[in-house]
């Protein structure tokens, strides 16, 4: 039994949260069970990633391969475990395990009844196993299937909010989103018809061959990537449909939706971009300029609209369009220092970023207070969740000793080694405006003078047992990456060395 799971375990992490997620409507009755479920198939996914990163690490980045049925590549469906699919897939479930945990009895104020609730975490599980189908899937088809789940669960947590608001943010979400599917659909359509493949790297080795007889259709399918996925990840200024969509959904949702779901979609575009076209193909039309210039805009853009805004969720929302524009930065850097500090950012901002808005969530849950102005006296009542806050905070600015330190850092290299010192000034300039919007915040927490209200006599307190575990997990799990980045760089590193093709 146990060589039988080994051998399938790159499917079954897909799948096992994909079939939970299907018997779970049943059980709404029996809510323990429910939670028990999530909490046990989100724990078994942690280790199973944690099992095929060892194997991928001892083995010194050499590749899991698992043929869906029994067929092979290019006639079937190809599971591909690499550097990048094992560090993608440890993040996912690093990050949804605490979430998952901070959602056992919170929903209910947020999202409803037991039937509700039971919807909610159906959506999570739906989004889990797409966003670990999307990590590892070598298929550009497949990958449009899981980026459709996704999306789909997307707009089914937000819409779980109770409210109108919620229902219009995620009606925006599903225009938006549909139209992004449409372009990254025609992609894929260009690329099987220059190619006639589906699987990435025979349609690589095809399109190596002929891109010189179809340079437009090229340019027409990269151009479609680009935006569709552009879309679906918040890259401004296509990032309108963000902000609404991630401050009116549960927190639950919002940390996954920003921690998680736009990395899962810039996921895809990096396996499209560098293993499908190839560094060589992407520089002759220009692309490393374009996504480094698309990069510092949203950088510049995301962190003004930021600091304009006192809604405490809103201002983390716009904040994920910033930490986005880190990401394309990095990704147009096409150096190894660069995507190596791509890559460990998005690690980095997964986790501080559903501690910044599961904190905001028990803020606005134990207060009832949800803008910035409103909060002095947080920091001394709610010691706990304020603390996470803080070191979110610190480390998103980029800190030393803390997780964002560290991807900031190679990123500031690999701008310096390509010659780009507008990039590396962008990204400093970006951690300067970060602290402008997420100091204040402490600063009003901690040190501002406390109502008259609150004098006599309101008390607020951290949330349960749960939600504070939860927590403390996600702000350990920023300084350990800080202090001992270690096996996470390393899978990094090796990513990056793969997406070059440097071996």
């Amino acid at each position: 039994m146990t060589a039988t799971i080994q051998a399938h375990l790159p499917v079954f992490v897909v799948i096992a949260p994909l079939f939970v997620s299907f018997v779970l409507s049943p059980m709404a009755r029996r809510f323990r069970l429910v939670q028990s479920l999530v909490v046990g198939v989100e724990t078994l996914g942690l280790l199973w990633a944690a099992y095929l990163a060892g194997m991928i690490l001892v083995g010194k980045g050499v590749p899991i391969v698992y043929s869906m049925g029994g067929w092979s590549a290019p006639w079937g469906i190809e599971l591909w475990v690499g550097n990048l699919g094992a560090f993608f897939l440890l993040v996912i479930s690093g990050v949804m395990l605490p979430v998952s945990l901070y959602a056992v009895d919170n929903l209910g104020e947020e999202v409803g009844d037991a039937q509700r609730s039971t919807r909610f975490f159906v959506l999570y599980l739906l989004l889990s196993g797409a966003l670990a189908g999307m990590a590892i899937t070598n298929d550009l088809f497949n990958v449009f299937v899981l980026v459709e789940v996704a999306t789909l669960s997307c707009c089914g947590l937000v819409s779980a909010s109770r409210g109108p608001k919620a229902a219009e943010a995620a009606f925006n979400y599903l225009i938006l989103a549909t139209l992004g599917s449409g372009l990254i659909l025609g992609g894929i359509g260009f690329m099987y018809i220059i190619t006639g493949n589906l699987n990435m790297g025979f349609a690589a080795q095809q399109l190596s061959q002929v891109w010189r007889h179809y340079p437009h259709v090229v340019w027409m399918a990269i151009s479609f990537f680009l935006v569709g996925f552009g879309v679906k990840a918040a890259l401004f200024p296509l990032h309108v449909w963000l902000p609404d969509a991630h401050s009116s959904a549960p927190s639950p949702a919002s940390a996954i939706l920003s921690g998680l779901a736009v990395k899962g979609y810039i996921i895809c575009l990096m396996k499209i971009l560098y293993n499908v076209f190839g560094v060589s193909l992407l520089t002759v039309f220009n692309l490393d300029r374009i996504l480094v210039l698309l990069g510092m805009v949203a950088i510049l853009a995301g962190s003004m609209l930021a600091l304009a805004q006192d809604e405490l969720k809103r201002r983390l929302a716009y904040s994920t369009v910033a930490q986005i524009g880190y990401v394309f930065l990095g990704m147009g850097l096409m150096n190894t220092r660069g995507l190596t500090g791509t890559l460990f950012h998005m690690a980095s901002h997964a986790l501080i970023k559903s501690s910044l808005f599961l904190a905001a969530g028990a803020i606005i849950s134990g207060t009832g207070k949800a803008r910035v102005s409103e909060l002095a006296g947080v920091g001394r009542q709610m010691p706990i969740t304020m603390g996470v806050f803080t070191i979110g905070s610190l480390a998103l600015v980029g800190i030393p000793l803390f997780s964002g330190f560290v991807g900031k850092w190679y990123m500031l290299q690999g701008s310096l080694e390509m010659g780009g010192y507008l990039p590396a000034t962008v990204i400093i300039i970006g951690s300067v405006l970060c602290a402008g919007y997420l100091f204040p915040i402490i600063r009003v927490a901690y040190f501002e003078p406390v109502s008259e209200g609150f004098k006599s006599g309101t008390t607020w307190q951290d949330p349960g047992v749960f939600q504070k575990t939860a927590l403390i997990l996600l702000a350990v799990g920023i300084v350990v990456l800080g202090v001992i980045p270690g096996p996470l760089l390393d899978l990094a590193t090796r990513a990056a060395a793969d997406f070059l093709l440097i071996y």
